[in-house]
């Protein structure tokens, strides 16, 4: 048959490595929504060649791919000319519904996490809407394994790995060095004691934001974070936001002078959420959009991506490898594009 074009595709994870995925669909549609070739249970790697109709006899095709360990992907429309062999890769987003976090033992936590450990031990740590953790040993950071704390567990260890990577424009020293207590975790957030320098450092920010242009920050919303204030602490000032739109996610600060029994003190409410950013291809060809976000695994993505070799303090396994699934709270959608490459 005449006019047939290849497209050879492939799977790219957020590491930027190979996806090991074990049972995917691979469709192809016409702009009328018709499937025209479908192929089940595809396992990659390999990369995979599918023929398919080429110019005139077809055009404006997309490709659908549904894996079971990651988010669907969807590519622009493309069009095949007679002969061509077209590659194509598309980067595969971890769908946290079948994935769970695998955590190193504190003692065997690498010395990188000695300032987070420094501000953790022997204090107590409570979780938002839910139990005290506990005051903080290796047994009981171990034993954080309920589902509100496992997801509340990776957040914590996502903050402190852009926190401690990215760097307070005004000081130049990186954030989490302001860290004197961690008092709150949740699966977006971390409540802190600071040091009165990042008040500082943040209204300087705020009331000058033209000057921070460049470092990508704007505006924060404040409104909703009285509620994340530990109950014994009361709020002195009114409280002062921005956010920093960084490669693996929107950082909000917000900040708040409070008073408890023990006296005057300085709050910090931090939380990461996704902003629509783009994951590239090392090629820098391929742009995956992603969205999402509120899930710790779906930070993680960020994360690896941008700070590539980064160690987390954990890693994700597939469910199948007899780990029980966390609760997710974000559903699984289908607005991931896959752009081909040109020819």
């Amino acid at each position: 048959m005449g006019n047939m074009g290849n497209l050879v595709l492939e799977l790219i994870n957020a590491e930027r490595a190979a996806a090991k995925e074990p049972n995917c669909t691979i469709e192809f549609l016409r702009l009328d929504q018709v499937t025209i070739a479908r192929a089940n249970h595809v396992e990659f790697p390999p990369q995979h060649r599918f023929t398919l109709p080429a110019f005139p006899q077809a055009q404006n095709l997309r490709c659908m791919i549904t894996p079971s360990l990651y988010r669907i992907v969807q590519s622009e429309f493309f069009t095949l000319t007679d002969g061509q062999e077209k590659d194509a890769s598309a980067i595969v987003l971890r769908d946290p519904a079948q994935w769970r976090p695998d955590f190193g033992k504190w003692d065997s936590l690498s010395p990188q996490f000695d300032t987070l450990k420094g501000v953790l031990a022997n204090r107590l740590l409570k979780l938002k809407h839910g139990p005290d953790v506990g005051v903080v040993t290796p047994a009981v950071y171990d034993g954080m394994t309920s589902a509100a704390l496992l997801l509340a567990k990776m957040a914590l260890l996502n903050l402190f790995a852009v926190l401690s990577a990215q760097n307070d424009p005004v000081s130049t020293k990186p954030w989490f060095n302001f860290v004197k207590q961690i008092l709150v975790i949740d699966q977006e957030r971390c409540v802190a004691v600071v040091d009165e320098a990042l008040f500082t450092t943040i209204d300087k920010i705020r009331t000058h934001l033209d000057d921070f242009k460049r470092e990508k920050f704007f505006p924060g919303d404040t409104s909703l974070h009285t509620d994340n204030i530990p109950s014994e602490y009361q709020l002195t000032a009114p409280m002062i936001s921005v956010k920093c739109a960084y490669e693996q996610g929107n950082v909000q600060f917000t900040m708040a002078r409070v008073r408890n029994a023990q006296g005057d003190a300085v709050l910090l409410d931090c939380d990461m959420d996704e902003h629509s950013n783009v994951i590239e291809h090392v090629s820098d060809v391929f742009k995956h959009i992603f969205t999402g976000g509120t899930n710790p695994i779906d930070i993680h993505e960020y994360i690896v991506h941008h700070q590539q070799g980064v160690d987390l303090g954990y890693d994700l396994r597939p469910l199948g490898e007899g780990l029980a699934p966390v609760a997710v709270v974000q559903p699984r959608r289908s607005s991931r594009r896959l752009r081909d490459k040109p020819a």
